[in-house]
């Protein structure tokens, strides 16, 4: 039987077609969408499936014996093409990556069928964005905003560049940033600020050694976590280790004093207690504690891990203390960082540092954005 090629008006009644002729076991090996001949925007064209029945059709008695299937599948894959000589038939077989990508493509739509509410309707017209598509979603994007990112990519895309329109459309959303390129020569106030138990004071561990040791700047540590037990005391044994002085405040007059004595410094970090961010009080609290004359700017620390609207709700609580980046944690600890990418489209940051590990200085990432996209969607 061999390869043959299907059109129809949709490939539900292609795949009818396919069944009724080759059986239920036939490989469909490729789809496209054939364009109205006319270009009305109303028509909706025709739909071209190419299938096979694999290893012949056993009601016409002609199959494969079993070298002629071993020597498919060995040679299958090298990546070459060749042809499988079964008697009077001859079957043209394409190489493996073929076969390979089609059994991609149904996982992927088991994969939107059992996380989907329901298939999105420009799947019926654009099939080929269905890698794409769960692409997206896999990666943790919301599918609403997976869908708005597809659909804005067929509205400007050309048919062969869809893949590069989602980059681009991707890299708009992600905005970096280096908080302490530009230091005119004044001491920078950097506080980090989030909830409990996303890395901060590990963080800034990662960041006094990469500004010490490799950007050769003068550092100072701040610790004002008066909740956490340890929590300075962690802090000060990270900046013994690096030979880098750190202090303790518990007020606002302490934190002045600290700074005070960091005078001389190229960049101060400022270590903040975990808030959770339903507790209101103690957020207002900690902006109590860093407001005044004083020039700090903070930067809010948040999990990759965290669910959207969670990260949502935090950004949203934490937005009274003005935060100027995002830093994202943990990336080593979800397989999902897609919600990211909603986070900044709700609130638009700047990334300025990943984090991907425990390891100080190893695991932290300056922001870039090809650099950022990548470990979103990997």
């Amino acid at each position: 039987m061999g390869v043959k090629i299907y059109r129809a008006k949709s490939i539900q009644a292609a795949i009818r077609r396919i069944k009724a002729d080759l059986g239920s076991d036939a490989l469909i090996l490729k789809t496209r969408r054939i364009p109205p001949e006319n270009g009305s925007s109303y028509a909706t064209g025709l739909f071209e499936v190419t299938a096979s029945d694999r290893y012949g059709d056993k009601s016409s008695g002609i199959t494969m014996n079993v070298a002629a299937r071993r020597n498919f599948e060995d040679q299958a894959t090298s990546g070459i093409r060749f042809d499988v000589d079964q008697g009077p038939e001859k079957y043209a077989v394409d190489h493996w990556e073929v076969l390979r990508d089609e059994i991609l493509q149904i996982k992927d739509m088991f994969f939107l069928m059992k996380h989907s509410a329901a298939m999105p309707s420009f799947l019926m017209t654009h099939p080929e964005m269905l890698e794409l598509y769960a692409r997206l979603v896999k990666a943790g994007i919301s599918e609403s905003r997976a869908q708005a990112i597809i659909k804005q990519s067929l509205a400007s895309a050309q048919p062969n560049a869809a893949a590069k329109s989602v980059v681009k459309i991707l890299l708009n959303y992600v905005e970096v940033c280096d908080p302490f390129q530009n230091l005119n020569g004044h001491a920078k106030l950097a506080a980090f600020i989030g909830p409990t138990g996303v890395g901060k004071t590990t963080t800034i561990a990662k960041l006094a050694a990469e500004l010490s040791l490799k950007r050769k700047k003068r550092v100072g540590i701040v610790a004002v976590d008066n909740y956490r037990i340890g929590a300075a005391d962690q802090l000060k044994t990270y900046a013994t280790i690096m030979g880098l002085p750190c202090l303790a405040a518990f007020t606002q007059r302490d934190l002045v004093r600290a700074i005070g004595k960091f005078r001389n410094k190229d960049v101060i970090l400022i270590d903040t207690a975990g808030q959770s961010h339903l507790d209101n009080n103690r957020l207002q609290e900690l902006a109590m504690l860093m407001c005044g004359d004083l020039p700090i700017t903070s930067h809010l620390v948040l999990s990759a891990g965290s669910k959207s609207e969670d990260m949502k709700e935090i950004t949203a609580n934490f937005s009274q203390l003005k935060p100027q980046s995002y830093i994202f944690t943990k990336f080593d600890e979800t397989r999902q960082h897609g919600a990211i990418i909603d986070q900044l489209c709700e609130m638009q940051l700047p990334i300025s540092y990943v984090t991907n590990g425990q390891r100080v200085p190893e695991d932290l990432v300056t922001g870039h954005q090809r650099t950022v996209l990548r470990m979103i969607l990997s």
